[in-house]
């Protein structure tokens, strides 16, 4: 089975790039496959963020039948396609199904598991937003249940490392209270007085994780552990901004562009650079957790060019916004690059060693 990953990690990675390539064109630059442009989100979340964790969550069952799941979240990319955005629609909806029943399966075999329940509960989000998609066919109604799947599935991956931390049970569900608040607000209306309800509780979660996370702990080692939690600690910091400003930032021309990248490039990847060297590693079977002081480099890239990003945005100034575009995508690609660059010369070095 550690075989049959490599093409599957692969169609994910084409989907990052194929995302990425989209947003590019958006944000305006002049590429070619235009038609890309249009489904930035659904490929990012959809393609490549779904088959990611599907397949994380699918290769600890041994079951090689369930790589149909993210292979199927992989296949949503064909709605960039002239003439196949209903069949990519079907394999988006189809995917995160498929994630969802994994991940109840995963309830059943851990029934007293609160992460797992809450990691349902992000799944359940994902496909709702996919069924608006399918429904609506307007991409901001989806937004905010994108952004509970995202943010239940790490909030989740995150508890289930509380467990070794004295954190209560009361403290835990007050967690749990601040994530219905967050769907509270999507359900009552996301872009009109919900988003101040879900501003408070995304205010309210990063809080919670920055005082029983391990962030503090981690910060105080070397190596992979230092850079994991400052990772985390730029991510908390992302969504408490994301929070405030869902409830203080006016209706401007770029207000939207400024929320949506705040959570995804800021909170979502700034997560993925933390977690990068331990599942990249995990999903490909093998043991060794790579890292490199560069690590540092590609996350404040990407950080930096968030920064000038939301500066650009609100001066208006439309050459920054595209010149602070390439640099989130060449730090993301190259951090990427270099976590599997880190890998074979580590596994070359261990066989080396053995031989």
């Amino acid at each position: 089975m550690q075989y049959l990953r490599i093409p599957f990690m692969a169609l994910a990675v084409i989907n990052l790039i194929a995302g990425m390539w989209a947003g590019l064109i958006r944000i305006g630059w002049d590429f070619p496959i235009v038609p890309l442009a249009v489904h930035h989100g659904a490929i990012m979340v959809g393609g490549f963020l779904t088959t990611l964790i599907a397949l994380e969550k699918v290769i600890p069952l041994k079951h090689n039948y369930l790589l149909a799941i993210p292979f199927i979240s992989a296949l949503s990319l064909m709605m960039a396609i002239p003439g196949y955005f209903q069949p990519g629609l079907l394999f988006l909806v189809a995917g995160s199904i498929g994630l969802f029943f994994i991940l109840a399966y995963y309830l059943y075999l851990y029934p007293r598991d609160l992460s797992a329940l809450i990691m349902l509960g992000g799944a359940a989000c994902l496909v709702i937003g996919n069924a608006m998609l399918v429904q609506v066919k307007f991409y901001p109604s989806t937004l905010p249940w994108w952004m509970g799947f995202i943010v239940l599935t790490i909030t989740a991956e995150r508890l289930e490392l509380t467990k070794f931390l004295p954190v209560s049970k009361n403290a835990k569900y007050i967690l749990c209270c601040f994530l219905i608040l967050f769907l509270l607000g999507a359900i009552i209306d996301f872009h009109g007085m919900g988003k101040y309800i879900s501003g408070i509780a995304l205010l309210s979660i990063a809080t919670w994780m920055l005082k029983h996370d391990v962030i503090s702990i981690g910060l105080k080692k070397e190596g992979l552990t230092k850079f994991s939690s400052t990772a985390l600690l730029l991510a908390n910091f992302w969504l408490i901004l994301e929070g405030v400003l869902l409830i203080v930032l006016p209706d401007a021309p770029f207000s939207y562009d400024i929320l949506v990248h705040i959570f995804f490039i800021g909170y979502t990847f700034s997560m993925i650079f933390a977690h990068g060297p331990i599942i990249l590693p995990g999903v490909l079977g093998i043991t060794i957790k790579p890292f490199h002081p560069i690590l540092y480099g590609w996350l404040f890239l990407v950080q930096g060019s968030l920064l000038l990003r939301l500066s650009f945005d609100i001066f208006e100034n439309l050459e920054g916004r595209r010149i602070s575009g390439i640099l989130s995508a060449a730090g993301i690609l190259i951090y990427f690059v270099t976590l599997v660059v880190l890998v074979i010369h580590s596994r070359y070095r261990s066989r080396a060693v053995t031989l």
